[in-house]
């Protein structure tokens, strides 16, 4: 699909994406940097256009609204759910929660595993 068959829509999201994907901790920091009151906030934002979790960066006002930055990098627009890290993740093998230290990830970043059996289970060994 080229650009002149999308949508508006799509093309929006598709200019957002381009311009914001992977820019989300930068930006937020520099937001922070401009405006002190701002806390950056690590977590994960649910697009509910895509149907999953994203890693993400963002910040929030003293007020607890979030301002984001890179918002346009999804197809909601910042209209998702934002949920900040706790610190723990699950274990991509046997559901267990791990601690983020003690966490062992694998796959380009997308496996958290709680042990080396995990790992090996998780690729078949």
């Amino acid at each position: 699909m080229t650009t002149d068959d999308m949508t508006d829509f799509d093309r929006a999201a598709h200019e957002g994406y381009q311009q914001f994907r992977g820019k989300c901790k930068e930006m937020s920091e520099a937001a922070v940097a401009a405006d002190p009151t701002l806390r950056l906030v690590r977590g994960y934002y649910f697009d509910p256009y895509w149907c999953r979790d994203d890693p993400h960066w963002w910040t929030e006002r003293p007020d607890g609204t979030i301002f984001d930055p890179t918002a346009r990098q999804y197809p909601s627009n910042g209209a998702g759910l934002y949920t900040e890290f706790d610190g723990t993740f699950e274990c991509a093998e046997c559901r267990k929660t791990v601690a983020e230290e003690d966490a062992i990830i694998i796959g380009n970043g997308h496996y958290p595993m709680c042990s080396n059996e995990c790992c090996l289970r998780f690729v078949g060994l």
